[in-house]
């Protein structure tokens, strides 16, 4: 899996042959090509689902991916690192 958000055709080739690529782009989807089957949805915002997700996270039902927790005054670093990619999970920043 990767998210190609904005990225549509370029995303498309990380897609093995035969394939699914979702899109989040209606009006900029890929041609299909080498078997891979293309779909476009479109989030739309939910306030009162997003509350109850921060919710239950909040309260500890619901696990958080955190990569790790860093101090405050690691900030700049912790940005390079989100800029070089390949982390799962977020960081959390402590003051």
């Amino acid at each position: 899996m990767a998210d190609g958000a904005a990225l549509q055709e370029q995303g498309l080739t990380l897609v093995r042959d035969g394939g699914l690529f979702v899109g989040v782009q209606p009006g900029a989807a890929p041609a299909g090509e080498r078997g891979v089957t293309v779909r476009v949805l479109v989030a739309q915002p939910d306030g009162a689902r997003l509350a109850q997700l921060l919710d239950s996270t909040a309260s500890g039902h619901l696990p958080a991916r955190v990569h790790a927790v860093v101090p405050l005054d690691r900030v700049a670093d912790t940005h390079r690192a989100v800029a070089r990619g390949g982390v799962r999970g977020k960081y959390v920043l402590q003051p």
